[in-house]
């Protein structure tokens, strides 16, 4: 009895062709059937359907969507068959051949002239987007990280997620509240989400909110470009940190904000100018966990900047990307919880916590800004999946929220504590590590730069492929330097790839110590040092350092 129920599932899966565009004449000179076999062709031959979902409705359902009878529907179908258009699958149905006729017939007709096409014309507001990635390039996303183990910066462990809870929770909403989440929603963001953020932001982050204060967005990104748009008029400045995040640069740059990249030291933003730089309108910074150096600002410099913002009628953009996630120190109030003059618009994401793909996050702003944030947010998509925002108000306020941040700190000291011991053990020769505090990344200098080109050459052949730290940056000039990613993988899948990168710089080392021996050997036969390029004084040493151990 399961199996006859399923067939019709499974045939109804397959049958997508509707022939909607099927117009019979009754007044015509021309028999129905010949109307429908012709049409039926016609679509059949300017179609696209593969092998799998090809296949046709019913004798009687064509028969019935087109008010014709069986017999007429069976004369066309009938002639389709012999021509070669249509196989049958006894059980199964009728479907188009894998090979029209038309594959043969047209073969060597003479292909038609192509019109002439001018340029498409692209905005300047795309081509001034620093952004060079095309076609399927797209397909990675942001981070640029498919499958496997790549050690690509910025991904968390997507494998962790809660799965069974959260759906268990999902399906507890959509009984509860029913059709009333499949309809347009509040641009401001669910209400219950709301105030299950604001709640959780003032106890764990010491930020002073009320849910009137929040909008719910679509990640980081889109509540950079609201609050840009929603704050400057083209041409107007922002100040941002050098290196940076660079879906930064590419908001801003799509807001057409003009850009001042201000350098880092080992307390944060570097907020002193030149009487000739633009005051910003604006100043992005991620205080609680620099991205990529890894920095947390001083309190000193926290304070500084919201006295400087004060005092120029700026505002601050705090990107509190993963305050959660730190592993040394009490974690440093955000800075909404100690701005006195309203001067911060706070934004966060659940991206690291639990997944990117959720496409959730949120912007606290002072509440004069708040009408104008949502005016922006509601013309652009209106709202984020309303049964999305359902359940994490779910998860949130039921305690799951701040269980799965527990636990997965844990889980990423753990992962951080091995990546550091791996790393220095395999590949401590040729970098220096720089631990942070907080966060999924750690940056390792290298020891030699002249060895960047080739390292960089070789994480790219092997797969593993940590950023090069120069894509982050706007005008700064820093050491040659990687920036690794830890948490998405296992211990065996870190050490792995840890191994077979080492083992790939050794390799190199090795290609490098034979072209050395040949030029040596020609040398002393007398032949010219040209006829074999001998290696640089770094390649001599990394030879050397290979030899003895």
């Amino acid at each position: 009895m399961s199996s006859r129920k399923s067939r019709p599932q499974k045939r109804r899966r397959r049958s997508i062709i509707a022939f909607e565009m099927i117009r019979l004449d009754r007044t015509a000179t021309e028999p129905l059937h010949e109307q429908l076999y012709r049409q039926i062709r016609d679509e059949l031959k300017s179609g696209r359907f593969g092998d799998g979902s090809s296949r046709l409705p019913s004798s009687r359902a064509l028969a019935t969507d087109r008010g014709i009878s069986r017999s007429t529907v069976r004369l066309a179908l009938s002639k389709l068959h012999a021509e070669g258009y249509l196989r049958s699958k006894p059980g199964s149905g009728t479907f188009v051949a894998n090979l029209l006729p038309e594959t043969f017939l047209t073969a060597d007709q003479p292909k038609t002239c192509e019109p002439i096409q001018r340029p498409i014309r692209i905005s300047d507001r795309v081509r001034t987007i620093p952004d060079g990635r095309a076609g399927d390039q797209f397909d990675l996303g942001a981070t640029g990280a498919g499958a496997g183990v790549s050690l690509v910066p910025s991904i968390p462990a997507v494998d962790e997620f809660p799965m069974a809870a959260w759906e268990r929770l999902r399906a507890q909403v959509l009984a509860k509240k029913g059709v009333n989440l499949l309809r347009y929603a509040s641009n401001r963001g669910d209400a219950d989400l709301r105030k299950a953020i604001a709640a959780y932001l003032c106890d764990f982050r010491a930020a002073r909110c009320h849910p009137d204060q929040i909008v719910i967005v679509a990640g980081m990104q889109q509540a950079m470009l609201v609050s840009a748009l929603a704050m400057l008029n083209p041409g107007e400045v922002a100040w941002i940190e050098d290196p940076c995040y660079q879906q930064t640069r590419r908001v801003l740059t799509l807001a057409g904000i003009k850009i001042i990249p201000k350098p880092l030291d080992n307390e944060g933003i570097v907020i002193a100018r030149s009487p000739k730089e633009k005051l910003p309108r604006i100043i992005y910074v991620t205080p609680s966990h620099q991205f990529p150096l890894g920095v947390t600002m001083s309190f000193q410099r926290r304070t500084g900047l919201l006295d400087f913002a004060r005092a120029h009628n700026a505002f601050i953009f705090e990107d509190d990307y993963d305050a959660e996630f730190r592993f040394a120190g009490p974690p440093l109030p955000s800075l909404q919880g100690i701005d006195n003059a309203s001067r911060v618009i706070y934004a966060g994401t659940v991206s690291k916590i639990l997944c990117p793909s959720l496409r959730l996050g949120y912007i606290v702003a002072p509440e004069p800004l708040v009408d104008s944030l949502v005016k922006i947010r509601s013309a652009m998509d209106q709202h984020s999946s309303p049964i999305d925002q359902a359940t994490l108000a779910r998860f949130i306020s039921e305690g799951f929220f701040l269980s799965h941040i527990k636990r997965m700190r844990k889980i990423y000291a753990e992962r951080r504590d091995f990546f550091i011991k791996q790393f220095n053990e395999l590949l401590g020769d040729h970098f220096t590590l720089q631990v942070p505090e907080a966060g999924l990344n750690i940056v390792a200098w290298l020891k030699r730069e002249e060895e960047f080109p080739m390292i960089r050459r070789t994480t790219v052949d092997i797969g593993v492929r940590p950023s090069a730290l120069s894509f982050f940056c706007i005008q700064a000039k820093l050491k040659p330097a990687f920036v690794f990613g830890f948490a998405a993988w296992t211990p065996t899948q870190i050490r792995e790839s840890l191994v077979k990168l080492a083992s790939a710089l050794k390799a190199k080392g090795m290609s490098d110590g034979q072209a050395l021996a040949i030029a040596n050997a020609q040398i002393a036969r007398g032949a010219s040092p040209n006829t074999t390029t001998p290696p640089s004084n770094n390649k001599i040493g990394l030879i050397n350092r290979n030899i003895n151990g």
